[in-house]
């Protein structure tokens, strides 16, 4: 059986909720993000000790848009990418490309900016070009989503799964939001999908994506 190595309303969501989409048996193995040490199973699927991490007998991925990628193949008859020789499944590696290089670490300016720089004044600035930059990617997301159902246009993918998560993430930080019309109303479809709602329930999130118990991951205090 697949284990997926995750912390509760991270990163890993979007392998958890991929995996719910696909109807695939797996494992949850929830990783204490101040305790990385504390399954030593964890460090031998991914060195660099971050979530998501997946096994299944030899075969070890990580990195969120690797695994995205890595359950669409492994379960074909999901639908979640459309097949080899498909024009659109090319479409679907721009994505989870741009949203792995691009719009996911957008976020960390906003999250923690106070963790990148060293002269302590500097956090507002950092935080300031931080919004400045999501705003462009709102902006830029609007007109990739306008007159869209789903990233690739009719089929549900990876891709949105993805998107969504970083979408919702607009719920940890104050006076946040990513796009206008087009953004938003791809949130709400995607968070309405009952696979999807299953994992916000199993990763004790709300339907705008903030946490139940902001003070728990995976059952035990942070």
């Amino acid at each position: 059986m697949m284990q997926l190595f995750q912390i509760t309303g991270s990163s890993s969501f979007a392998a958890r909720a991929a995996l719910e989409e696909a109807g695939a048996a797996y494992e949850a193995v929830n990783i204490h993000p101040r305790n990385r040490d504390a399954i030593p199973a964890f460090a031998e699927v991914n060195p660099l000790k971050r979530v998501p991490a997946l096994q299944e007998g030899d075969v070890k991925v990580y990195e969120t848009g690797a695994v995205l990628l890595h359950i669409a193949d492994r379960f074909p008859e999901s639908g979640l990418i459309p097949p080899l020789g498909d024009p659109r499944r090319p479409e679907v590696y721009r994505w989870i490309m741009w949203t792995a290089n691009t719009l996911h670490g957008a976020w960390w300016p906003l999250m923690m900016p106070s963790f990148l720089t060293t002269d302590e004044s500097g956090a507002d600035g950092v935080r300031s070009k931080g919004l400045s930059a999501m705003a462009q990617h709102g902006a830029y997301l609007d007109t990739q989503l306008e007159g869209r159902e789903w990233c690739i246009g009719d089929q549900f993918t990876i891709a949105d799964i993805y998107l969504y998560m970083l979408v919702g993430w607009q719920s940890f930080v104050d006076d946040v939001q990513i796009g206008g019309a087009p953004v938003q109303e791809h949130f709400a479809r995607v968070g309405a999908r009952p696979a999807i709602a299953r994992a916000r329930e199993l990763d004790d999130l709300k339907p705008d994506f903030s946490r139940n118990h902001p003070d728990l991951r995976g059952g035990e205090p942070i």
